[in-house]
């Protein structure tokens, strides 16, 4: 501690010496004020005491009032006759204007035992409308006389000293005091165990304006980012997209505000409402128009995307654009659903009618051209008249590529001129050229296959012309994407059932040869226990529970067998469920109209017992069908036929 602080501490100390003894000697006074804080500040000053050291008592409150402010004269209302004017059509009048008077003692503070612990606030709102009192926990509530009217008057005490008006909007203090203090009462002293906060005064809250405003909810819906933490800048919303029945753009109509009055009879005005956004537009035939008292709505009567052309909303589901790319358009997310159409126009070999990097998604996409690197197209339509980068990728329900170098997933069928090294996964799958790559697929056709490429199906492979080594031919549904993980969790659950059918198989058959050992025991114990009631002898205690104990063990061998019958029911359906796939997989054939090359493996993948058949074709042979053959003990062999068969 430094020595101003001594010589500042001191001062304090001094101070406060002087302040006691100054406010020791003080002499209660009587004055009559319209702004109690200013009169405490202004007696303080006067004595030269802290004002904390000064309490008051209210002696008397009188209120005025008048019915336009211009008026020269204040009337005074008395009692019950406030009543009249506590009306909202007088008190939301900005003439009428309402004051009070008070008639207070001052004295100096002095705190008496019933409140020595009592820890109450009067806290507002901003406007000042709403007046509540708060009882902190913890507070010690004592038996006094008249402690409800005491804590009221202190209420009031705090209320004045905020210069709230008092006995004018005030709510029934007394009822809301009366149970905290019956409870001292009956006890001496209640603590309070938690907050108790009521409501002394509420007067008229103001109602704001409401503004104009025109929301284009089509366009907001393009600028709100999925993720907070992340933004896709490519996707700027060249195309605002929507949905039939969605609300594109809406009007909220100007509505007045209502004014108000706060506890401290003080006027609370609004502004008018601003009007500068009401429409001045027109929409087409294909945009509803919804309006109620409160706002126009503007609906989607069809999916397409939003266009505003000579002051008129429209929503077309065609557009024609030279290019999609991140300088240009960047990424197109009209949705699958809202019936967007696209056409890329795009055709020169050496530029990407879809450029790098960028995402379209709409309901139908025809390109003209190329799709660039890492560029994705979602749709339920898709047509490519170009090339596919490695790296693109293509969804759809239906599509139609010229040259396919990435990958194709196609929910039904897809069809593609030529394959160079892409993946197409889909229910159907034509294709006119292959040079590696790969498809997986329901039924496949394949014009002109090269090398190198793998083909995968689940009930027919069928190719006009190999020209190409080194192919893979497959039928396996488990590797198809559709089937993959059913048949996997049915494999499993095969493979779980038996195991479980095993493990329990061997405890039930542990129990049947104790039962064997135990039951010609038992009959011998039942024989010795009839004969020894026939002679009237009580029967042995260990006798009898013997015999339960092997009652007890059949009971558990017919649960445990009730169990294995249950898990034996649900291995066959789990297996029949498995079968359903396998009898495609035994229906399936390899079909090659022309002549079959070296290093060409044809594969069967049968489900249960889980077995690859394999064969390979004679180099040289012609227009073979390859198919799985029923032999003996319900095994399956690869058959061929053909034109050497015949």
């Amino acid at each position: 501690m430094g020595f101003f602080d001594k010589v500042f501490k001191g001062d304090k100390k001094e101070s406060s010496k002087n302040e006691q003894k100054q406010s020791a000697g003080f002499t209660p006074v009587v004055v009559t004020t319209e702004d109690v804080p200013r009169t405490l500040q202004e007696t303080a000053l006067k004595y030269k005491i802290g004002v904390n050291t000064l309490d008051m008592r209210i002696l008397h409150t009188v209120t005025y009032i008048k019915m336009d402010e211009k008026e020269g004269e204040w009337i005074e209302v008395e009692g019950d006759d406030w009543e009249k004017f506590n009306k909202a059509e007088i008190l939301l009048s900005p003439s009428f204007v309402v004051k009070q008077s008070y008639e207070i003692e001052i004295h100096r503070y002095k705190e008496e035992p019933w409140m020595s612990d009592l820890l109450l606030h009067i806290a507002s709102n901003t406007e000042k409308n709403r007046v509540v009192c708060t009882i902190k926990s913890g507070s010690i509530l004592r038996d006094t006389e008249d402690l409800v009217g005491k804590i009221k008057s202190l209420i009031h005490k705090k209320m004045v000293r905020s210069r709230i008006l008092i006995g004018l909007w005030d709510l029934d203090i007394d009822k809301k005091l009366d149970e905290l203090c019956a409870k001292a009462r009956v006890e001496g002293q209640y603590i309070v165990p938690e907050d108790h906060t009521f409501d002394v005064a509420v007067c008229y809250a103001s109602q704001p304006a409401v503004d104009d405003e025109l929301i284009l909810h089509y366009k907001k819906k393009q600028e709100t980012p999925e993720d907070e933490d992340r933004v896709d800048y490519s996707k700027r919303g060249f195309i605002q997209a929507v949905e039939k029945g969605e609300t594109i753009i809406e009007y909220i109509k100007p509505r007045p505000g209502k004014p108000g009055r706060n506890c401290l009879g003080q006027y609370v005005p609004v502004k008018e409402p601003s009007e500068t956004n009401r429409p001045d537009f027109r929409v087409s035939e294909n945009i509803a128009v919804e309006e109620n008292d409160e706002r126009i709505l503007y609906i989607a009567r069809r999916g397409g995307y939003v266009v505003f052309k000579e002051n008129t909303y429209d929503i077309q589901d065609e557009m024609e654009l030279e290019e999609v790319s991140f300088k240009k358009t960047g990424s197109i997310d009209a949705g699958v659903e809202t019936e967007v159409k696209l056409h890329i126009n795009e055709t020169d070999v050496m530029k990407d009618a879809i450029g790098t990097g960028v995402e379209v998604e709409a309901t139908e996409v025809k390109v003209e051209g190329n799709v660039g690197a890492s560029a994705v197209v979602l749709a339920e339509e898709v047509v490519i008249g170009g090339q596919t980068h490695q790296s693109s990728r293509i969804e759809a329900d239906r599509a139609s590529v010229n040259v396919l170098r990435g990958s194709l997933k196609a929910k039904e069928s897809a069809e593609v001129t030529r394959i160079e090294s892409g993946t197409v996964e889909a229910k159907s799958a034509k294709v006119g050229q292959m040079i590696g790559g790969e498809i997986r697929a329901m039924e496949i056709e394949v014009d002109v296959l090269g090398a190198n490429a793998t083909l995968c199906a689940v009930s027919k492979i069928e190719i006009g012309k190999m020209l190409g080594e080194n192919n893979k031919l497959m039928i396996d549904a488990s590797r198809i994407d559709a089937y993959h993980n059913e048949i996997l969790s049915l494999e499993e659950r095969v493979q779980g059932l038996e195991k479980e059918i095993e493990q329990l198989e061997a405890v039930i058959a542990e129990k049947r040869e104790l039962e064997e050992k135990s039951e010609s025991a038992v009959r011998t114990l039942k024989q010795k226990i009839l004969e020894d009631r026939k002679r009237g002898i009580k029967p042995k205690p260990a006798f009898v529970a013997k015999i339960k104990q092997f009652q007890k063990l059949r009971e558990t061998i017919g649960k445990l067998e009730e169990s294995l019958n249950s898990l034996k029911q649900s291995l066959e359906e789990t297996k029949s469920r498995l079968l359903a796939y396998q009898d495609m997989v035994i229906h399936a054939t390899v079909t090659n109209r022309g002549a079959w090359q070296d290093y060409t493996k044809i594969e069967f993948h049968l489900l249960y017992p889980l077995m690859t058949l394999e064969y390979t074709p004679t180099p040289g042979a012609e227009n073979q069908t390859v198919y799985l053959k029923k032999v003996e003990d319900e095994g399956y062999e690869v058959a061929v036929k053909g034109a050497e068969e015949a």
